[in-house]
This record gives structure tokens, C-alpha cells and sequence, in this order.
């Protein structure tokens, strides 16, 4: 059984993890690494990409193999995941603990099921998250309530994981598969957007906050005059004035 699968539709790419008994190993991580490298290198066929778990659940953590050994995890695949350019929405059920919640802030935009948890537990064990959960967590939530949740290692439901800002939606946990389709209906929102704009939206967000105020007004400011240059922009025009949908190539 494969721990990674995805498949696109309508240029939306649904990648399904399915970590061995819902815990992460190195081999897991490999393959999200590869999956994520892959659609990375599809910009023009994938404009926006759903992340979900397989049979109703998402990741718990790392399993204990991977805790055991001397060096940390090394959570390439939520890096790789990280970095890919097309937006990515998180769809989450069941425990996105540790590596789990890693993937989630990995994401630009996460819904989760009413009955979703939320938890950083590492420093139990002695130890600090090793994907990013100590720079993402704060940057998405605020450093009170990373900080809370990275110090106590509390569980937090959906409820209150949306109330601090991780979550953008909650879908109630009767509704079987509604998570899931929520996530790709944003997905396929994104998708019928020009799909250059959006990608620069994004990386004009994730670079900008490490920049000055004035170097990110920049920083935006040549990405607009790059976007004139492109064949969607000028599609983008020639629609507006005809008051019909655009239909954009990605060039």
C-alpha cells in the first residue's frame, strides 16, 4: 500500500497520506519529499493541491522507531511540502499531532473536521519539533499561543485550534467526506484564478514577512510589473472588458 498517492483533476491535486498506523518513519517522509517534488515541478498542469489523510485520519506523529535514534527526524517532506509554489489547503481528521501538524502548517489554508486535534507534544520527550513547528506555528497562530501549545504540549480541538487562527473552517464530523470536499472546493476556487498570480500571491506572503515593511511593498510591487508581462495578465483584460470568465494558460 502506498504511504503517498495523488491524483489531479481540474488542475487540483489531491495528495493523500497515509502514514503506517497513522505514525510517520523515514520512509514516510521520503515519499511525501517525492510526492511534493513532483507536483512542484507541475505548474502547469497542478494550480492548487488538497492534503489528506487516508480512511478518515491524517498523522499522529512520528512512530517510536524514529524518536529512538540519536539524530532527529529530518522532516524533509514537510520542508519539500513547504516549498511547493501552487497553493495548498489542508483537509484534517482525526490527530495532527507533532510531524501531522508539521504537514498541516506546511499548508497555506487548513479546514479541519469538528472532531480534529491539534497538539506539539516533542518537548515531553525531551526534545524540539524538527519540521518547522517552532518557526510556522507562530508565524500562523501568534507567539502566546505557540508558545502555550510548544511549552505545554496541550491538545487543542478544532474549536479552539480555529478560535487561535490555525484553522480557517471547521466542518461538522457528521458530515462524512465533508472536510475533504470543503478543502477541494477551495482548491478548485484557486484553480480557476490566474494561476501565475496566485503562485506570486503566495510567495509575495511567505517572503515578505522576513522582510521590511518597505522592502515586502517592494518586493510586490515587482512582482505586479512581472504579471504584466505575461499572457495571462493580458487574458485577464481582454475578459474583464468583454464581461466573459477568463480562461487562463499559466503563460
Amino acid at each position: 500500500m502506498p504511504l503517498i498517492s495523488f491524483a489531479v483533476e481540474d488542475h487540483v491535486a489531491t495528495l493523500t497520506i497515509e502514514p503506517p498506523g497513522g505514525l510517520a518513519d523515514g520512509a514516510f517522509d521520503a515519499a511525501l519529499a517525492a510526492a511534493a517534488e513532483e507536483i512542484a515541478a507541475d505548474v502547469d498542469g497542478i494550480r492548487a493541491v488538497v492534503v489528506t489523510g487516508a480512511g478518515g485520519g491524517f498523522c499522529a506523529g512520528w512512530n517510536g522507531e524514529a524518536l529512538s535514534t540519536e539524530s532527529p527526524p529530518p522532516a524533509a517532506g514537510v520542508q519539500a511540502l513547504a516549498q511547493i509554489p501552487q497553493p495548498a489547503i489542508a483537509a484534517i481528521e482525526g490527530s495532527a499531532h507533532s510531524i501531522g501538524l508539521e504537514i498541516a502548517l506546511a499548508c497555506d489554508i487548513r479546514v479541519a473536521s469538528s472532531a480534529a486535534t491539534f497538539a506539539m507534544p516533542e518537548t515531553a520527550s525531551g526534545v524540539v519539533p524538527s519540521g518547522g513547528g517552532t518557526q510556522r506555528l507562530p508565524r500562523i497562530v501568534g507567539r502566546a499561543h505557540a508558545l502555550r501549545l510548544l511549552l505545554t504540549g496541550d491538545e487543542v480541538d478544532a474549536a479552539e485550534a480555529k478560535r487561535i487562527g490555525l484553522l480557517s473552517a471547521v466542518v461538522d464530523s457528521g458530515d462524512a467526506g465533508g472536510v475533504t470536499a470543503a478543502a477541494v472546493e477551495i482548491a478548485r476556487a484557486i484553480a480557476s484564478r490566474g494561476p501565475i498570480a496566485t503562485r506570486m500571491a503566495k510567495e509575495a506572503v511567505h517572503r515578505g514577512a522576513e522582510m521590511t515593511l518597505e522592502q515586502a511593498l517592494r518586493y510586490e510591487l515587482d512582482l505586479t510589473v512581472l504579471l504584466q508581462t505575461t499572457g495571462d495578465r493580458a487574458e485577464g483584460v481582454r475578459a474583464f472588458a468583454a464581461k466573459r470568465p477568463p480562461n487562463f494558460t499559466g503563460h
